[in-house]
């Protein structure tokens, strides 16, 4: 970096900072610290702070990813800070979006911090365009289980899990999810000619004998109320 451009960083930061101490004053109800984390998250939580940022969006998402990890470490355990955390993870991934990490966080930790599952669900939901590659299938799998398990949205977790399972890397359970979520709204029809699908165009041994046991239970469980026969064969078939 240039001398030019650090003494134009340094500047910035000062001006800042500035901002930030007079821009409101302190409130006696709240500690020093819980106020200057809330006043810079609402400063980089803004769009209007990346032109300054000089091209460093991806070095300052990294800088403000540390600190929450590490301010959740040394806070998680009788913190109720949780709308603070939320706010973090939303500037950082406005500033770094395709960063993976802080997703996998919103969607494991923050609905046990913040108490609810909406910030996670919107979190996810916006990031998934913006992570590709092999992560994809797990923003897909991960806001299939907030569907399924803090919204009994049944349905939409199981279109979720099954998209998820169909990367070919995915565990064979994420296709029983879908199954199972599958079953939960009355289409267990639906979810045995999925798992049959995946179970067709699956080269994995492990993969197709975790799906046949699956299809199987299911299809022994509801097979009066099919409109389809599977063949014996294929309900006998061993698997090793």
């Amino acid at each position: 970096m240039s001398k030019k451009r650090i003494i134009t960083v340094v500047i910035i930061v000062i001006l800042w900072v500035g901002t930030l101490i007079s821009s409101k004053p302190l409130n006696a109800e709240k500690s020093k610290d819980f106020w200057i984390r809330e006043r810079v998250t609402a400063v980089i939580s803004s769009p209007d702070i990346i032109p300054f940022l000089l091209g460093f969006e991806t070095v300052f998402s990294n800088y403000l990813w540390i600190k929450t990890v590490l301010y959740t470490g040394e806070n998680m355990i009788g913190d109720n800070n949780g709308q603070w955390l939320n706010d973090m993870i939303l500037a950082i991934n406005m500033l770094n979006p395709q960063f993976y990490p802080p997703y996998e966080f919103a969607a494991v930790m923050l609905p046990g911090i913040t108490k609810s599952a909406e910030a996670s669900r919107l979190i996810l939901e916006k990031g998934i365009p913006h992570i590709g590659g092999s992560k994809n299938r797990f923003m897909y799998f991960y806001l299939a289980w907030i569907y399924y398990e803090k919204y009994q949205d049944y349905t939409r977790a199981a279109d979720l899990f099954a998209y998820a399972a169909k990367d070919p890397k995915s565990p064979p359970h994420w296709a029983r999810l879908s199954a199972t979520a599958l079953k939960e709204v009355g289409r267990v029809e639906q979810g045995i000619v999925f798992l049959l699908e995946l179970y067709e165009n699956s080269d994995d041994p492990y993969v197709k004998r975790s799906l046949h046991e699956k299809i199987t239970d299911l299809y022994e469980e509801n097979k009066n109320e099919l409109s389809f026969q599977i063949p014996e064969e294929f309900l006998k078939k061993e698997y090793k």
